[in-house]
Order: structure tokens, then C-alpha cells, then sequence
């Protein structure tokens, strides 16, 4: 999978080049810095990790393993999971394969609209299904006037499909683009021409890609908080339980056990797929580079249907991207279409969230970044005991669903000596370390590409470890490093799932209010603010791109 969010999964792979012994021969500067990364991945995330496991009681395990409630809501999980990833992964091929095709038309477009989801909130998607297909909806009641609604499994199941099929797409995509065309140019001079070529050429070829998609979107999709919640009506599963536990209850028990069964399938998840990614097993045929001729032509029905099947997909995201900006505009949704600017004054001019999300989400990119580095420089270029459990903590956020860091959190600093329940130190830490793993894998792949003997030449003149990653080392990643601040800080502004139990009065995010708004049955308002943050995270990327020529790409597209 291309591109920063690929760097997830690419847990633990050990650098190609051998440590630097010099380097690391911990001077007082690097046995700071070293401090500080143990302190800040054993506080902030095993600890809080521990915590959530040891908070269940026998009480709250009784309850969860017998009452019928608590296993179907289990039984919905993995099934909404299971439905979500499959179409997911599909549509992705789909989006893949057509975009792979150069004599396909709209191929750029399609690559387009396919990161959409990816730059904006993942439950966006479900408000403006709700706004196009619920019960006041634009399509279902004012055109058609249906009397269904999209709430419930179905309704998840598609929102969840549109949201993250992109995680699909992107790795596949890549996975495509490197088998080599001449081996289905030979498949067709013997013969298999059209599905038969596919069949045996080409599918195959792409089974480990499809294994590694699939296991990806299973943990977004097994996570997944925002799109139940909006869509799901009476249809709950773990993640949305567990917010009705701590928010309606206060019973951190149980939320805490939920979680934790969360968390069972999330993590034999992520390992599947790090022992996929690391090749244990794969059975991949295509080794070495060079230039490859273009791909075979396709057949004018196999390039109708791709154009068909990806033009829909295509005309129904931005269907529903622009229903929320028209919302937004609107008086009233489904009654009143009049433009007014009432909304954003509301919600946006008047508010302190959106200000929130941007101040947050800024100090989580840069701070993140700057301790991914750190820790990527340490952690892969020196050798002492620890190393890969600190390895391992530094990607392990990549697994947690966002509902368990939230409760984790809670119950961590809700008391001293670490006390930051209700501030905004909080939420920042709670956005830096669930983004953590994308810094720290971009900094490690960035970090293999550099021969140590560059850094250990800055060593024989006698440069300290942190002078030579400030002078040599940072230098030569400056892409990575940029790349992992804004893709951060696009992350850390759309996040939910873990601070919507960390905001308090003075530190709500935008992310948080379009969920409340929409809850409470305020569209416009609901549009407004989801508009307003997918507007910031475009500005933001449009000004990354300005200011690196295009030539750094945060998707590898």
C-alpha cells in the first residue's frame, strides 16, 4: 500500500542496514532523548493499554460473556465487519484495476474522488447519507417520496463500504502497478485472452495484495464509532456500546471489557497483517524493477463496465459530499432551501471547536512528528535491550480502535500523579499517539534508505548521536517528515472515535460537535462544521502541495 497511511501496518521490520554502535553510545543528550521516548510510548500508550485490561472486574466479564445482549452485539460487529470489508475491498479492486488500465477514460478522475474519503471525517459519509436517504432525505422523500430510511445494518454496511474502500484501494493500487505486463502479454500469446487471462495471470498475482487490503479495512471497519452511531439507529455493536456505557452510564467497568473484546480481533488482525507485509509466506512472483511496456488493452465491454461500475461509485461520493456542502447552505433541510450563512455563523464564527480542532490537531502533527523521528532514529539505529518491545509499542496504536485509547485514557489520567481528564493535553496526546504509528513507519522507511556510513563518518568527527540526526539525518528525510506532519494533522483534525470521550466544555473538537449536532437533529448546522473541516483539511493539503511542487506525495497515486 502506497503512501503514508500503508506506513501503519509495516510494523517491526527491521532496518537493512546495522546499527550505528558509535552513535547510540548514549552521551547525555541521546540518553535524554531515549528517556523521553520510553516515557512518552510506556506512558501514554502501554500504560493506559494495561490499565483497560486490568479495569474489568469477574462482574463485568460474567455480564459480557452471558447476557444475550452483550453477544449480539458481538455477533453485529463481526458481521457488519465482515459484510464492510468484503464490499469494501471489491469496490477497491475495482477502483484499482480501472486506474491501472491506461486506456481506460476518467481514470484520473476516479483516483480523485477515491482519496475523498480519506482527507475528510469517515462519518461524514454518514451524515450525508442520512441527508440524502433518511427519513427527510433529498432522494428517498422529496424526489421518490419513499418512506425507508437508511438506518440500520444496511445503512452501515454501505456508509462503512463508501468510507473506507480508499484503504482497499490505495494498497491494491500499488500492488497492480508492480506486476509486470509482460507476463500477461505471455499468458495471452498462449492463449488466455479477456477473464482467462485474469484468471490466471492476473488475479493471482494480486492475492496477497487483496489478503493485506482486507485485513487493513477489517480493523478500520471492526473500530469503526462515527457511521454506527449516526446510521445504526437500533443496529449497535461494541464501539457504540461502549460510548452508551461510559456516557449514559458512567460504568467504565464494563465499557472497559467491551473494549477489550474489541481489541482481540483488531490486534489478530493487525499481526496478520504485519506477517503478511514482512512476506512470511507470500507467494509473490514478481521481483526486481526496470520499465515495464504498458498493460495489455482491455476489451471495449470490460472498459464499459469498468467505467460503469467506478463512474457510480464515483457520482454517489460526490453526491454525497455535496449534499453536506448544500446543507450547510440551506435553511432548513428538506423545507426551507433558501441560502443563508446562519448555519456557519452558529457553529463555526461564534464557536470555539473548529478553532479547537485546528490548534490540537497542529500540535499533535508537530509534536508527533518530532517524537516519531526521535524515536525512529533511536529505536533503528542503536541496539539495547528493549528495543523491539519499544518497536512494537510505537506502531501498536495503529491496532487500537479509537473507543478503547479514549476509555483507556479515562481511567489513566483521570487521577495524580497524572491528572489531565477535562484539559486539552489530553485530547493533543490523545491525537498524537493514535497517529503515532504513521510518523514512526515513515521515518523508518525514510531511515533505510540511508547508509549508516553517513552517519557514522559525522561520528569519526565527532558529532554526538542528537547533532548527527539534527544536521545529517533530518536533512536527507526532510519528505518523510513533512509528509508525516500534514497527514498527522488531516488525521488528527478528522479524529473521533478516541477523544469524544476526552472533550470537556472549552476543549470540544468539530469532529465531536457534527456528531452532538447531528444527534440532536441540527443538519444544517451538523453540514456547516462538517463542511468548514473538510475545507481547513483541503487548504492544508493544497498548501502542502504548493509548497513541495507536487513533488512529495502524501498518497501514492
Amino acid at each position: 500500500m502506497g503512501g503514508a497511511l500503508q506506513e501503519v501496518g509495516r510494523a517491526g521490520r527491521p532496518t537493512r542496514f546495522a546499527p550505528l554502535p558509535r552513535a547510540l553510545s548514549l552521551d547525555a543528550a541521546s540518553a535524554v532523548a531515549l528517556g523521553l521516548v520510553v516515557v512518552g510510548l510506556g506512558g501514554f500508550v502501554v500504560l493506559p493499554v494495561a490499565r483497560v485490561l486490568v479495569e474489568p472486574g469477574w462482574a463485568e466479564w460474567g455480564r459480557l460473556l452471558t447476557q444475550p445482549r452483550y453477544l449480539r452485539l458481538a455477533g453485529n460487529t463481526l458481521l457488519i465487519a465482515a459484510l464492510s470489508t468484503v464490499s469494501a475491498v471489491a469496490v477497491g479492486f475495482l477502483f484499482a484495476f480501472a486506474t491501472s488500465r491506461p486506456d481506460v477514460p476518467g481514470r484520473t478522475l476516479f483516483k480523485l474522488v477515491a482519496i475523498l474519503p480519506l482527507v475528510s471525517p469517515p462519518f461524514v459519509g454518514g451524515l450525508a447519507f442520512i441527508l440524502l436517504f433518511g427519513r427527510r432525505g433529498v432522494i428517498t422523500h422529496s424526489l421518490l417520496g419513499l418512506s425507508g430510511d437508511i438506518y440500520g445494518w444496511h445503512g452501515v454496511w454501505l456508509v462503512q463500504t463508501l468510507a473506507f474502500f480508499p484503504i482497499a484501494y490505495l494498497t491494491l493500487a500499488g500492488v497492480l502497478r508492480r506486476i509486470n505486463p509482460t507476463l500477461e502479454y505471455a499468458a495471452q500469446d498462449l492463449g488466455a485472452r479477456g477473464f482467462a487471462r485474469f484468471r490466471t495471470v492476473t488475479l493471482p498475482l494480486a492475492l496477497p495484495g487483496l489478503a493485506s487490503a482486507a485485513l487493513l479495512v477489517g480493523i478500520y471497519t471492526l473500530s469503526d464509532f462515527g457511521n454506527p452511531m449516526l446510521v445504526g439507529g437500533p443496529f449497535k455493536v461494541l464501539a457504540t456500546e461502549t460510548y452508551t456505557q461510559v456516557t449514559g452510564w458512567g460504568d467504565l467497568g464494563t465499557a472497559a471489557a467491551l473494549s477489550t473484546a474489541l481489541l482481540v480481533p483488531s490486534l489478530m488482525l493487525f499481526c496478520l497483517q504485519r506477517y503478511a507485509l514482512e512476506g512470511r509466506g507470500s507467494h509473490a512472483t514478481v521481483t526486481g524493477k526496470g520499465s515495464f511496456p504498458a498493460p495489455p488493452p482491455t476489451s471495449p465491454l470490460l472498459r464499459g463496465l469498468l467505467v460503469a461500475g467506478c463512474g457510480l461509485v464515483a457520482l454517489v461520493l460526490v453526491a454525497t459530499y455535496a449534499g453536506v456542502f448544500v446543507g450547510a447552505f440551506a435553511r432548513t433541510w428538506g423545507v426551507d432551501w433558501r441560502f443563508t450563512i446562519d448555519n456557519f455563523e452558529y457553529t463555526v464564527f461564534r464557536g470555539r471547536q473548529l478553532w479547537n480542532s485546528v490548534r490540537f490537531a497542529a500540535l499533535a502533527a508537530a509534536g508527533g512528528a518530532v517524537f516519531a523521528v526521535l524515536a525512529a532514529f533511536l529505536l533503528q539505529r542503536g541496539r539495547f535491550p528493549g528495543r523491539a518491545v519499544l518497536d512494537f509499542a510505537a506502531v501498536l496504536p495503529g491496532a487500537l480502535p479509537g473507543t478503547l485509547l479514549g476509555v483507556a485514557y479515562i481511567l489513566a489520567f483521570n487521577t495524580p500523579p497524572l491528572a489531565l481528564t477535562g484539559t486539552a493535553a489530553i485530547v493533543v496526546a490523545a491525537m498524537l499517539f493514535r497517529t503515532l504509528p504513521v510518523g514512526y513507519r515513515a521515518a523508518v522507511a525514510a531511515l533505510a534508505q540511508i547508509a549508516p556510513s553517513i552517519e557514522e563518518s559525522a561520528a569519526d568527527l565527532g558529532a554526538r548521536p542528537i547533532r548527527t540526526l539534527r544536521d545529517i539525518t533530518l536533512p536527507l528525510i526532510r519528505a518523510a517528515f513533512t509528509s508525516a506532519v500534514v497527514f498527522t494533522f488531516v488525521r488528527s483534525m478528522n479524529t473521533l472515535s478516541a477523544v469524544v470521550f476526552l472533550v470537556s466544555p472549552g476543549t470540544v473538537v468539530a469532529s465531536a460537535s457534527i456528531l452532538a449536532l447531528a444527534e440532536h437533529g441540527d443538519w444544517g448546522q451538523a453540514s456547516a462544521m462538517a463542511a468548514s473541516l473538510m475545507t481547513a483539511a483541503f487548504i492544508v493539503l493544497l498548501g502542502f502541495r504548493l509548497a513541495t511542487g507536487g513533488r512529495v506525495r502524501l498518497f501514492e497515486l
